[in-house]
């Protein structure tokens, strides 16, 4: 039964859509290669627990705002995280198509797929500029776990949940102080991990790096023996240059950012969000429009 409503869900959404407004150069793809850094303070016997990968990955711009997204992490070290992530591993693999009604102010995105944070399902996002300060938002998923991994030592990694899939669905509002490129965030919901929370964030825009600080009252998840409710911390998201769009019909690139967060309290459960894009970031608008830093020439 789920099975038929996710392909349902493909077809109808993805597949009987109008045209986007703001499309890429048609055909073109990209080539970029960035790394992941993880890190958690729960070992006394060192400072921190450390896990490294080099992540390669692609973008495949097919017109229309149509767009197909991969990406591969492989393990370059693991000082104290868990042997399954010494693997190459299948991080991301989707497609995704936006949708602008430009005169009506709105605009979505739809994208389908495996997703990272080892969800797969299908994802909405809907974003309404109501005026050039103040914008609302919401995002709507269903999804189910997922691993694809393996090593040189003929070890792997395969696993596709079929049963106990995961409702997500997060609404907020935005605000956008032009002057000062200062932007007021909050954000709520029902989260990844069946959870529910709030968060707040405030983030000040330098031309090519946002810096912010947030705070965040969620549920208490008492299965990792967490039994705090609420966490807070800072985000730092530094664009990476070439920061203008290439013309080329293939682009080789850096990643196009780089990303840190730091959440004091977090119990690592609570208020997770999946990614749909090999890059995304809460600097750059999940879809291409014209509102905050959207009008930005990154």
């Amino acid at each position: 039964m789920m099975r038929r409503l996710f392909r349902s869900f493909c077809f109808f959404f993805l597949g009987l859509l109008p045209v986007g407004t703001q499309a890429q150069e048609p055909g073109q793809v990209e080539l970029f290669c960035g790394a992941e850094l993880n890190y958690a303070d729960i070992n006394y016997l060192r400072l921190y627990n450390v896990l490294i990968n080099v992540a390669p990955g692609v973008k495949w711009h097919l017109g229309h705002d149509w767009q197909v997204s991969g990406q591969v992490f492989l393990p370059l070290i693991n000082d104290g995280y868990a042997d399954r992530y010494n693997m190459i591993r299948l991080n991301m693999a989707n497609v995704s198509k936006e949708v602008h009604f430009t005169q009506a102010k709105q605009h979505f995105k739809f994208t389908a797929g495996l997703f990272g944070q080892e969800r797969y399902g299908g994802d909405i996002r809907w974003m309404y500029p109501i005026t050039s300060w103040l914008m609302v938002n919401a995002r709507a998923g269903l999804v189910n776990h997922w691993v694809l991994g393996f090593d040189m030592h003929s070890a792997t990694e395969s696993e596709f949940k079929h049963d106990n899939w995961s409702k997500f669905a997060i609404a907020g509002a935005c605000v956008w102080l032009n002057p000062w490129a200062t932007e007021f965030r909050v954000t709520g919901g029902h989260y990844m991990n069946g959870d529910n929370g709030v968060e707040g964030e405030i983030i000040r825009h330098f031309h090519h790096c946002s810096v912010s600080i947030f705070a965040q009252r969620h549920e208490r998840y008492a299965s990792t023996g967490g039994s705090n409710v609420n966490s807070g911390g800072f985000r730092v998201v530094m664009m990476i240059p070439p920061y203008t769009k290439s013309k080329e019909k293939v682009v080789f690139r850096p990643a196009s950012n780089f990303r840190l967060t730091y959440n004091a309290q977090s119990d690592g459960y609570s208020m997770k969000k999946y990614m749909t894009d090999p890059e995304e970031n809460e600097r750059t608008l999940p879809m291409r429009m014209p509102w905050g830093t959207g009008n930005f020439n990154e």
